[in-house]
This record gives structure tokens, sequence and C-alpha cells, in this order.
């Protein structure tokens, strides 16, 4: 155990911010051995981003670096964006806590007849926005792998050679950043972020770890500002209206189906339901 110990202590000797935050919290041997794909993943993400000039981001979540952090006896990865990364500026989609691996293409999810409600209402909100006027989003929903997330990021693309600014985010990695952030700036500059932006999009909704704090002190606000501003919302999610219900009724604090609701309320109203039901395409990649 202990050459094996050495062994690996010598593997991460090469990047010396590891090594430092291990000297600084002085970490026992159990604690870096169960740190230790942590410890990896940073020493590989410091190399990611040692060469990177901030215009071709090659992190897995686009336009995010990381950090290691020290907690009651334990290590952590934290996830902050990028102050370098300029690439999203060079055209009007802010990509924000999205993988790359979900840029992904299949020619038959434009021809099969299932989607042609989610073409019309992609149609006519392209050909009827006007900032500042009052215009249903689209809430997309259904099983795994129907093109939720393409089609999302197909009218993302499509609004953007408009020179219409949209932002899109992974909600479940969104989520976590803005818990990280609580209590520091950052905080209210994401929350600003998704209120003032022209174009909303969330992906995957209802697979983040729902709390009474980011259902009442988040995205409610956020709904709630951006619906009475005028500012169009998307979502992708794999539960429908009901289930989204009850996911939101449920957290560690508490049961609450009037909060709950009143937040189904606010996406009714701001998005028009489509739901994808007919293939998995993402097995047939």
């Amino acid at each position: 155990m202990k050459r094996s110990l050495a062994v690996i202590k010598e593997q991460l000797k090469s990047d010396e911010n590891v090594k430092g935050f291990c000297e600084k919290n002085k970490l026992t041997d159990e604690q870096f051995l169960n740190s230790f794909s942590k410890l990896l993943i940073q020493v590989e993400n410091n190399r990611i981003c040692g060469g990177c000039d901030g215009r071709r981001c090659e992190m897995d979540t686009l336009g995010m670096q990381t950090e290691l952090v020290y907690d009651d006896g334990k290590v952590d990865l934290r996830y902050f964006e990028c102050p370098k990364y300029i690439g999203k500026k060079y055209n009007n989609i802010d990509m924000l806590y999205f993988p790359n691996s979900h840029r992904f293409y299949n020619q038959q999810l434009f021809l099969h007849n299932s989607r042609a409600l989610a073409f019309k209402y992609m149609n006519e909100f392209k050909n009827n926005y006007k900032p500042g006027e009052f215009i249903k989003g689209i809430y997309f929903h259904g099983i795994f792998g129907t093109g939720k997330t393409f089609l999302m990021l197909k009218l993302a693309n499509d609004l953007a050679e408009t020179n219409i600014r949209v932002m899109v985010a992974y909600y479940p990695d969104l989520v976590r950043f803005i818990k990280s952030a609580i209590g520091t700036p950052a905080f209210e500059e994401i929350i600003n972020k998704m209120k003032h932006t022209e174009i909303l999009m969330l992906d995957d909704v209802g697979a983040e770890n729902n709390t009474a704090f980011m259902r009442d002190e988040v995205l409610g606000p956020v709904l709630q500002f951006r619906l009475q501003s005028h500012r169009p919302v998307f979502m992708t999610s794999n539960l429908n209206f009901e289930l989204l219900r009850k996911h939101f009724m449920e957290s560690r604090e508490q049961t609450d189906a009037i909060k709950s609701a009143r937040i189904i309320e606010r996406i009714r109203y701001l998005m028009n339901p489509v739901e994808l039901d007919d293939r998995n395409y993402r097995l047939e990649q």
C-alpha cells in the first residue's frame, strides 16, 4: 500500500497546483486516496486550460474551469466561468455549463412526422418574435434521446443567425453552480443573466436536485421577471407538466404543492408543450 501510494503521489507531482493544494490542506494518506479521482481530474483540467488562449475551449463543460476545494475534511471540485473564455462572444449564443457532446446532428430528426408540431411552433416563433412583445416559447418533453435538446439547439442557431442573443444552459450544472455561488457576486451575476438575456433556453429541467431555495428564490423569480418583461423561455425535460409539478413539490426541506403549482403555471403561460415520443435516436448513433 505504501509503495502504491508513493507511485500515486509521484503521478501528481508534475502539477504544482494540485501538489500545493495537498500540502496546504495537509491531506492524510486516506484523504488523498479517497480524493484521487478528483485530483486526477484537476490535473487534466489544468493541462487543458494551461495552454488555452480563451478562443477554443476544450473542456467538457464549455467555457468553464475547475478548482479544488477543501471543506469539512473532504476534497471536491468547484466549477466556475473561465475569465479567458471569449469563444462564445464570436456569435450570439452563450453556452453555459453545457457539454460539447450535446451538439449532435441527425437528419432523421428533421424528417420524422412526429416533429410536425415542434416545427410548427419553431417556425411561428422565428417568424413572429419581436423584442418586447409577448410570444410563447416551447417546452420540449419526452423520453431520453428523442431529440429535445437537438431541436432546441437548432432553433438557437437559427435565431443567432438573425442577430438574436440566446443563452443556453444545461440546467443541472447551472443549479450546481448557483448553489456554489451563494453569497458571492457570481450569484447575482448569473441570476441577472438569466433574467435579462434576450432568449433563455434551459436544458434537462427536472434532472437537477430540487430544493425549495432553487424553486422559490431562483427559478420562480426568474420566470416571473421574464413573464412580466415579455422575454421568451424554452425548456427541455424528460418530464411532462404533471411529473414536473411533482418534482418541484418534493424537496429535502418540505413538500409544498402550492409553490410547485405556481411554478408550473408560469411555465404553462410562457411555453407551448411539445411531446417527442417516437423513438430514441441516440441508440442509433
